[in-house]
């Protein structure tokens, strides 16, 4: 990876620890009023997924030759992948962490520990490289 792929690389990390803490302020605050994994998580990664999208076109890919009805499309459906992963990951999770007795209670902590771990690996596998290839293609 030369010095411009290094640059675009860590400007995108800055953009998901951006639109990670939008995404984790909400769906602390879905969990904490009710208690669903599953509808927080979505939430929250919509959220995340709106400043993301926002960041990423105005400064981290910026250069691209799609228009913005191309890049939202494309975005879409990147977005939708990420946030079924999210969703997935999460509660598959927490019911794995739950069923091995290490947490048995079903609590904040717990949901966001396992997030944390499951939109790392989603951030690194899915969301750059779909984005820099498919959506925001130069």
């Amino acid at each position: 990876m030369g010095r411009n792929g290094v640059k675009e690389f860590s400007k995108a990390q800055v953009s998901s620890l951006l639109s990670t803490f939008c995404d984790f302020v909400a769906t602390a605050g879905v969990f904490s009023l009710t208690h669903h994994v599953v509808a927080s998580t979505a939430l929250g990664a919509f959220t995340g997924g709106a400043v993301n999208c926002s960041i990423n076109y105005c400064w981290t890919f910026k250069g691209t030759c799609r228009t913005k009805k191309g890049v939202l499309c494309r975005y879409v459906a990147v977005w939708l992948g990420s946030v079924m992963f999210n969703t997935a990951g999460t509660e598959w999770g927490v019911k794995l962490v739950r069923c091995s007795g290490l947490w048995p209670d079903q609590n904040l902590g717990l949901v966001m520990m396992v997030k944390a771990i499951v939109a790392v690996v989603v951030a690194v596998a899915w969301n750059f490289t779909t984005q820099k290839y498919y959506v925001y293609k130069k």
